[in-house]
């Protein structure tokens, strides 16, 4: 038998039962880092996700404000061009009835 009475062989055989246990708690923390740096780096995703989110809204919102702006002068432009087109038609018709009576005269 190898090792009978060596004391180094004996204190290996008495050390075997904990460094099972050491090796399995080693492996137990490897896997638990592991969980832990994917549960990060999906915690990091999200983030991102959610930032690439906010500043796609508020980009959408300065917009959608813009957009309202313009669309206010817009409407104003238009209600100035309709009360230009009613003082033309009135000058028109005004003109057309001066043309009329000159025209009766004769």
């Amino acid at each position: 038998m190898p090792g009978y009475g060596n004391p180094a062989a004996s204190a290996a055989k008495g050390n075997l039962a904990g460094m099972a246990v050491v090796a399995s708690a080693g492996a137990g923390l490897l896997m638990g880092l592991g969980e832990a740096a994917s549960a990060a780096g999906v915690a990091l995703r999200e983030h991102r996700y959610v930032k690439a989110y906010n500043t796609s809204l508020d980009a959408a919102v300065a917009h959608a404000c813009e957009m309202e702006d313009l669309a206010r002068a817009a409407v104003q432009l238009v209600a100035e061009l309709e009360a230009e087109n009613t003082r033309l038609r009135i000058a028109c018709t005004q003109n057309q009835e001066v043309i009329e009576a000159m025209l009766e005269t004769l």
